[in-house]
Formats: structure tokens, C-alpha cells, sequence
């Protein structure tokens, strides 16, 4: 199992926010799988604070796109995880009817 295939947490997301009151910023960016980003953040002390401040508000979506990534990217993949029902090919033959003969018919 790769690094790829790992579930995002939000919660593990805004832990690594948080070390920012340490003085480390950009690890969630990491987290999340935005690296060259998170390399800017890291020497740039968030944006000066102001990327920080960003992603406390869109940290969230962020953590969703990366797992819709993930998902993506083991999409080619060979995991039973979707086992698709066999498809059977049913064809019904209705016969044709006979045209109506032009004779009228007689009620007794």
C-alpha cells in the first residue's frame, strides 16, 4: 500500500496546520500532497502568515481533493474492490402476426 492510497483525515490535516504555532509552516500542504507549495511555505513562514491563515479556511476542500486524487490514481489498479455482475444478452421473438383478411367476418 502506497503512499498514494492513504485515506486524508481532516483531523491529522489541522494537526499539521497547528505546527505552525511552533514555527513550522507547510506541513499540511505536505500532507495534502501539495509539495512544491508546501517547500514555499516552509521557507516563507507561511506567506508571512497570510497562507497560513488561507488554508485554515480551505484546509478542508483541500483534504477532499487529495482523496479524490488518490482515488483516481489507484483507479488502474488491480483491486477487487468493484466486482461488476456478469451482463447476459436476453433477445424475446415476438412472431408476426398474419394481416387481417379483407373478408368480414359473420356473427351468427
Amino acid at each position: 500500500m502506497g503512499l498514494y492510497n492513504m485515506q486524508k483525515t481532516g483531523f491529522k490535516a489541522f494537526i499539521c496546520w497547528a505546527f505552525c504555532f511552533l514555527g513550522i509552516c507547510g506541513i499540511q500542504r505536505f500532507y495534502v500532497g501539495r509539495t512544491m507549495s508546501g517547500i514555499i511555505w516552509l521557507l516563507t513562514f507561511g506567506l508571512l502568515g497570510f497562507g497560513q491563515l488561507f488554508d485554515l479556511f480551505f484546509l478542508g476542500s483541500m483534504v477532499r481533493q487529495a482523496n479524490l486524487l488518490n482515488g483516481l490514481r489507484s483507479f488502474g489498479q488491480n483491486t477487487n474492490t468493484n466486482t461488476v455482475a456478469p451482463v447476459f444478452n436476453v433477445s424475446v421473438n415476438i412472431p408476426h402476426m398474419s394481416a387481417p383478411s379483407a373478408e368480414p367476418t359473420k356473427i351468427a
